[in-house]
């Protein structure tokens, strides 16, 4: 089990790295756009969709990671009223449903992203991605997260 628990941290910190990178470019991305419009010059096509794009991948290569340093949102004032023993109970009924929503967010994102790649539908915004990769990095995030 060992193995298994430092391959999945080790999976969770790259991700998380990808996604700082990701949010890096973005920013970049934005400037030249920004810079370039400012200057009377016209910016990339892409750049607000990959943007847009980049948005859902961050949010969801970085949400694992999020969890499992507690950065995520929490009720702890709540939590911090009740005694120990209820507060213990508490947490434990509110991740056992955490888990389940995000199986469940898992297998919808997962049947929505099969469903648009058999379809071969296409997202078309300034350029012309497949619809089935909005849909890939939510189903592995929120696996990640359960």
């Amino acid at each position: 089990m060992v193995p298994f628990v430092r391959a999945y941290d080790r999976l969770i910190v790259m991700l998380a790295l990808v996604a700082s990178v990701m949010v890096g470019a973005v920013f970049v991305l934005i400037v030249v756009d920004v810079g370039m419009r400012t200057a009377g010059l016209r910016p990339p096509v892409f750049s607000s969709a990959v943007s847009e794009y980049a948005l859902i991948y961050v949010t969801m290569l970085a949400a694992p990671w999020l969890v499992r340093e507690r950065g995520h949102v929490r009720i702890d004032s709540f939590l911090g009223f009740m005694p120990e023993a209820a507060r213990r109970q508490v947490e434990r009924f509110l991740i056992l449903v955490c888990i389940t929503l995000c199986l469940l967010a898992t297998w919808l994102a997962g049947e929505f992203a099969i469903e648009f790649w058999r379809k071969d539908t296409i997202d078309v915004r300034s350029i012309e991605i497949p619809r089935a990769l909005l849909f890939v990095p939510l189903s592995v995030g929120f696996f990640l997260c359960a």
